[in-house]
């Protein structure tokens, strides 16, 4: 298999996607606020992850640092890479750019 995905389907197992995406995350229900979350780590192990929801800094339709149920409803994220500090209200773009860096 390609280790770039093209027809849509996931890659197995232990593929590696060459270039990742904020398409390519994968978000659920953040486990302590009301908000969402994605997770990735590097081939070094460190991880990214990407927030959106209450008291974050972050934005969604319902406003500045509030509840967000879907990607959908998000507008800006809050990352933290690592144990650096946290960077807000990072547009999808943004991310982007960021995974661009270390994947």
């Amino acid at each position: 298999m390609d280790s770039n995905v093209r027809d849509g389907s996931s890659p197995s197992f232990g593929t590696k996607i060459n270039k990742m995406r904020f398409k390519n995350l994968g978000f659920i229900k953040h486990p302590v606020v009301k908000g969402i979350v994605a997770q990735v780590f590097t081939d070094t192990g460190e991880r990214i992850s990407i927030v959106c929801g209450e008291g974050m800094y972050s934005s969604s339709r319902e406003g500045n640092r509030a509840i967000c149920e879907s990607v959908d409803d998000a507008s800006s994220f809050e990352v933290m890479v690592g144990d650096a500090d946290p960077i807000g209200w990072q547009s999808r773009e943004d991310i982007n750019k960021l995974l661009a860096k270390h994947f």
